[in-house]
């Protein structure tokens, strides 16, 4: 894992987990780590906080920009062009850490076309050149 610091910094040394905490705060969606990571300059300090980055590596995966998505009770939705009309997909995504594109996790296949930008404009059934 790695550590940002208190001031926004990256720390210069992976670490690994030595146990989580089973309670999420469900205000924040925070969850209490304790992290195990190397300090020979002694820049860590015990009882300082932080914040432990976590990285998952997707192999393969299809990403696309949130403007291409809608919400409809908590579900989300794409436009794919099917026959040249616009058809309403359910899909399953994660968000990136960029904040502007989701990873499809399913409801999409690669080299299906959708619709990008404009998602809330569009109405299934819709001609689209």
């Amino acid at each position: 894992v790695g550590l940002r610091l208190s001031n926004g910094t990256a720390y210069n040394a992976m670490g690994r987990i030595e146990s989580i905490s089973g309670i999420i705060d469900k205000s924040t969606g925070a969850v209490s780590v304790r992290a195990v990571f190397p300090n020979p300059d002694r820049i860590l300090l015990s009882g300082g906080s932080c914040s432990v980055i976590i990285t998952q590596e997707y192999a393969d995966a299809i990403v696309i920009p949130q403007a291409a998505t809608y919400e409809i009770q908590d579900k989300t939705y794409a436009f794919c062009v099917v026959d040249g009309r616009a058809k309403s997909t359910l899909i399953d995504v994660t968000p990136t850490s960029d904040g502007r594109s989701y990873i499809v996790n399913s409801g999409l296949e690669a080299g299906q076309r959708i619709i990008a930008e404009g998602a809330g404009l569009v109405r299934d059934g819709e001609q689209i050149d």
